[in-house]
């Protein structure tokens, strides 16, 4: 058994890479890219919310029901899956300007949401996670692990 706030921190360290990757190209796109780089761009962009749409939100999710579950009160939780509703919501936004093929809301749909996953990442990898870990103890990590196997 992995242990769940390794494995959290693993995910964050994945989605980091794909976040410079939109961070590229959405600056890119900002800087009015010509036609064919900016089809590439457009193809990053694309990737990224498709990464964003699955893997990002599966990981919040499991975040939510396994390890915030467990920490209950101990913890303050509420801004992490703030957070994650507000990305929910950025990610919408950039798949509208995606669909729209508008470089200008694209770029600034994509920024906006490298920055504020940038700043939950390191939130939770520097201050929950290590909260959490001497909060739950050996036997609550332990119940996160299973609730994740679930």
């Amino acid at each position: 058994m992995i242990d769940p706030i390794q494995r959290f921190e693993e995910e964050h360290q994945h989605a980091l890479g794909e976040l410079e990757k939109l961070e590229d190209a959405a600056r890119a796109l900002a800087a009015g890219a010509p036609s064919d780089v900016e089809d590439a761009q457009l193809e990053a962009v694309r990737a990224a919310h498709e990464f964003l749409s699955t893997a990002v939100r599966e990981h919040n999710e499991n975040e939510e029901l396994a390890l915030f579950s467990v920490l209950g009160e101990e913890a303050p939780t509420e801004p992490f899956v703030e957070d994650h509703v507000a990305l929910r919501a950025m990610e919408r936004r950039l798949l509208s300007a995606i669909d729209a093929r508008d470089p200008t809301e694209i770029a600034a749909a994509g920024l906006a949401i490298v920055d504020v996953l940038r700043d939950h990442i390191d939130r939770e990898d520097n201050a929950l996670f290590p909260m959490a870990r001497e909060l739950l103890g050996p036997e609550g990590l332990l119940e996160v692990a299973r609730r994740l196997e679930n």
